[in-house]
């Protein structure tokens, strides 16, 4: 039995058609699908350039601190990570910059602060700079985190406990004011709530030192009025003792006194040592180029899209051309 050759050429399609077909009547219709695909594309560069806002994207990095000395009073926020979704290893905080940063504790402040922009001649802040007019300063404040988070991204590195904070505004030099104002609050909350074992030991001391103080001075004019009062106690073994045991308790005290003033000094060392927890990398600057929109892009993405949308069309039209005339007609006759 002899076998009958295959022609490829012919080879039907799932409905029936076969590829050359297909492409037959693609191409018939190659110059009108390229005049309107180009035409979708010119409208929508044209649509970029009168009616789309440019955008400008300012970037910071952070480079938090790693010592432990320096992050364990911070251990107090592991709650809030797991609450985030977060994981806290040890006293790993960088974790959550991303959610503090967010937070309208850090971005309220920076809404309120007042900036110079080209847009307004008098500085202003970001909800006039919004264009903000709700009933109530609340709404006002609720509207314009709402806008300002939406403008904020936040990446963490895992390998290098790295923080990357961009912003996208309409001016470059706002873009990157508004950014450092992120930073300067977020550092500023670290500074502000962290309660260090320095810190609060610092605390405690300097109260204890004001107390053991009293005592000591107690003691001494105690000592002092004993010897006044008493000239030769020597010959009295009573006022030896007496004397041994005022003397004794004012030493007592003069050595907790030393001791608590040590440990007072040491602990504001540490306390000073714990001061800074968010280290700026690279701190935001004016972006040169935009961001957004990307002209070239869309309209390159829309004359692609319109391209294959009317291909499918005219290849599919000789299939369900005929069904959609009458689905037309039955529609118009009901």
């Amino acid at each position: 039995m002899t076998e009958v050759p295959v022609d490829r050429a012919a080879e039907k399609t799932p409905r029936g058609r076969s590829l050359e077909e297909i492409l037959t009547l693609i191409w018939k219709e190659r110059k009108r699908i390229f005049v309107v695909s180009f035409i979708v594309g010119v409208l929508t560069l044209l649509v970029n350039f009168l009616f789309l806002d440019l955008y400008y994207k300012a970037a910071a990095s952070l480079l938090p601190e790693t010592e432990k000395n320096k992050l364990g009073g911070l251990s107090q926020f592991s709650g809030l990570a797991q609450l985030a979704g977060v994981g806290v290893p040890g006293a790993e905080i960088s974790r959550l910059y991303p959610t503090i940063v967010m937070s309208e504790t850090v971005l309220g402040p920076v809404i309120e602060k007042q900036y110079q922009t080209k847009e307004f001649p008098q500085p202003v802040d970001l909800i006039q700079y919004f264009d903000l007019d709700k009933d109530t300063r609340e709404e006002n404040m609720d509207e314009a985190l709402r806008v300002l988070k939406g403008l904020i991204t936040t990446t963490y590195e895992t390998k290098t406990s790295t923080v990357t904070i961009t912003l996208e505004m309409k001016e470059p030099l706002l873009a990157a004011e508004v950014l450092n104002a992120v930073i300067g609050e977020l550092d500023r909350f670290m500074r502000l709530k962290k309660i260090t074992t320095a810190s609060e030991q610092a605390k405690w001391i300097s109260a204890r030192v004001i107390e053991v103080e009293k005592e000591l001075r107690l003691a001494e004019d105690s000592l002092k009025t004993f010897r006044e009062r008493n000239r030769r106690v020597t010959d009295s073994p009573e006022l030896l003792l007496q004397q041994a045991r005022l003397m004794r308790e004012g030493e007592v005290k003069q050595a907790i006194y030393i001791e608590l003033r040590k440990q007072y000094e040491l602990s504001k060392i540490e306390e000073i040592k714990n001061i800074t927890i968010v280290n700026v990398l690279d701190p935001a600057r004016a972006p040169v180029r935009k961001e957004r929109p990307k002209r070239a892009t869309n309209a390159a993405i829309a004359f692609v899209l319109c391209f294959v949308g009317m291909s499918a069309y005219y290849a599919m039209l000789p299939v369900y051309g005929g069904k959609v005339k009458s689905f037309v007609k039955g529609v118009r006759g009901a």
